[in-house]
């Protein structure tokens, strides 16, 4: 989620926000209007945090996001220098704990004509890793704020164990994984992934294997899943360089994917967030193809007497109902 509105704010922005002591009225200002821009975002936690416990850091912190909203404004000149101030600026808060989008995550971009360095460039299908203002529904920002910091298998598990699976203990579903592993000569952690936890408690689950991937690959792909698709149910990728995993939901007529991502090696980035699945599906497409390597798809079920071996006696698991678990209740 980012700051990306250009929007005039200055009206509404000195009567907005907690009370500030000690400082002067541009000071005070600065706060405000800074508290109103990270409000609709993931970082407003943070920042709330922060303002509370360190003024004298939030000043800082205020100042900053104020010259960042400058350059996504459109209020100074796009020139390779300024964006060089831009991510300093970006990189800077991000130390602070507020993760905001870099010149080269914007999708309109802000300094174009710049090109940033190769290395800086995220393939389109790779965004969904990046924290991003969406319209969630109540249940993903519910999870968010339980599983927030979590990678996508520790966010599937979490679930899983909400609903009487037990995942990590002696006899969970890990350690059948790692036994699996094991029995066949493999690596242990082989089958810690999505697939492992779908081949291991759903019936029949369902696999799309793309060795390559086509113009035809998109329609292929949801031709074969969409008979499929249910609410809690878990839906994986997989290649020779990736893995993902997650849960689809039915969110106002439109299935959506639900899933924790990050940035690689920053667990502090990690959110729980909620996609369109159409849009999320050709993203794993794209990058796949921009790697030149296969796609597989995997989509399942829980059933409730796979489940059931893992069950802690749960009443999500005890009660009399269908055949097959939702995971999302």
């Amino acid at each position: 989620m980012d700051i990306d509105s250009s929007k005039t704010i200055e009206a509404s922005a000195a009567s907005t926000g907690p009370r500030s002591s000690g400082l002067g009225l541009a000071d005070k200002f600065a706060m405000a209007m800074t508290d109103e821009l990270l409000r609709t975002t993931w970082q407003y936690a943070k920042w709330s945090e922060i303002r509370q416990n360190n003024e004298p850091k939030a000043h800082e912190i205020a100042k900053l996001v104020l010259e960042r909203h400058a350059y996504v404004a459109g209020k100074t000149p796009t020139t390779v220098e300024h964006r060089k101030r831009f991510d300093q600026i970006t990189e800077k808060l991000r130390q602070e704990g507020i993760y905001l989008y870099k010149a080269h995550q914007f999708k309109n971009p802000i300094f174009p004509g710049t090109h940033p360095e190769k290395s800086e460039r995220i393939p389109e299908a790779q965004t969904s890793v990046i924290t991003r203002a969406a319209p969630f529904s109540p249940l993903t920002l519910a999870l968010n704020h339980r599983f927030a910091n979590k990678d996508c298998l520790e966010f599937v598990a979490g679930v899983l164990e909400d609903n009487g699976i037990d995942y990590y203990g002696k006899s969970g579903v890990a350690n059948a994984l790692i036994e699996k592993a094991r029995n066949r000569g493999e690596s242990s952690n082989s089958y810690l992934t999505g697939e492992g936890v779908t081949g291991l408690l759903c019936n029949s689950p369902q696999t799309v294997y793309l060795p390559k991937v086509t113009g035809d690959s998109y329609g292929e792909i949801w031709d074969k899943i969409a008979p499929h698709l249910s609410r809690g149910a878990i839906l994986s990728y997989s290649s020779q360089h990736f893995g993902h995993t997650g849960i689809v939901d039915r969110v106002n007529g439109r299935w959506v994917y639900i899933n924790a991502s990050g940035a690689g090696g920053d667990r502090e980035s990690y959110r729980v967030l909620e996609e369109d699945l159409k849009r999320e599906i050709g993203g794993w497409l794209r990058r796949a193809r921009a790697k030149n390597t296969f796609l597989n798809v995997t989509i399942g079920t829980v059933d409730r007497n796979l489940a059931s071996r893992f069950s802690k006696a749960h009443p999500m698991l005890s009660r009399a109902r269908a055949a097959s678990i939702n995971l999302l209740g």
